[in-house]
């Protein structure tokens, strides 16, 4: 497929950038990893081995508004786009939920590896250097072209763009990142009556000395915050700012002018 051709490459950070507060599902996880590292039985050992599943809690805001259209006009526009995430969150808590769900809400797929904290600085800045080096090595295959230097600086230069809602996020090349806004909705739910219900966790299950103080300081304190409501249109602008970019100049570049003119125009 690739022999010829070169990949346009969209990095994206996950938190406040192409989804919400994702506090309540991470309760919903780090209880489901109390409960399994508390239990000896086999079946609950079973359910609690699978994903959470909060695809519904995506569906009702907490997947950033037209994120999904945005994926299915680069995929039309940039034929050959690679799509990555590049997230700050622990290496288990990407791989064994939060990708998996924004995938199945978002009705598309993620290259990996999946990016996450084990890439960045001590201090949390990204690196594009250290993601890009295994991006390179993993599409070599699919696009030879890259096993030479002068067209993975092509990529490099015209063909990449990471998005991110912290300003100035890449520590080696912030010309690269566009910023979008923070995306704070945040959908709220009962996590405790969801486990009991959804993976028909039985409630012996969680009189456990860790799990009752878990559940005492964690969600019982927060059962009574209300949904906040948040209107957002960045990737539906988005979409139309590309689309004038490729239409002005008549190509695709990716290049760093266009990534200001980006963030000059959509900030």
């Amino acid at each position: 497929m690739g022999k010829n051709k070169l990949p346009y490459i969209f990095i994206f950070d996950i938190d406040n950038c192409i989804i919400g507060n994702v506090e309540y599902p991470i309760y919903e996880y780090e209880l489901m990893q109390l409960i399994k590292n508390n239990c000896n039985k086999k079946d609950v050992l079973k359910k609690c081995k699978k994903y959470i599943d909060f695809v519904k809690e995506l569906k009702q805001g907490l997947l950033r508004p037209y994120f999904s259209e945005f994926i299915k006009f680069i995929k039309k526009t940039y034929k050959t786009c690679e799509i990555y995430v590049y997230t700050n969150s622990s290496y288990t808590w990407t791989y064994n939920g939060l990708v998996y769900n924004i995938e199945k809400a978002a009705k598309m797929k993620f290259n990996k590896p999946y990016f996450t904290r084990d890439y960045s600085h001590f201090d949390m800045s990204k690196s594009l250097t250290n993601v890009l080096n295994v991006i390179f090595k993993k599409l070599k295959k699919k696009y030879p072209l890259l096993n030479y230097k002068k067209f993975r600086y092509e990529v490099f230069n015209n063909r990449l763009i990471f998005i991110d809602n912290i300003k100035d996020n890449l520590a080696d090349f912030p010309n690269k990142q566009l910023t979008c806004p923070e995306y704070k909705f945040n959908k709220k739910y009962n996590v405790l009556n969801k486990i009991l219900r959804k993976y028909k966790i039985k409630k012996s299950e969680l009189n456990k000395k860790e799990i009752n103080n878990y559940i005492n300081t964690k969600l019982l304190i927060n059962k009574n915050k209300k949904n906040n409501t948040y209107r957002d249109i960045f990737f539906k602008k988005l979409i139309k700012e590309l689309k004038k970019i490729n239409k002005n100049i008549n190509n695709k570049n990716i290049n760093n002018k266009n990534i200001k003119k980006l963030n000059f125009e959509l900030n």
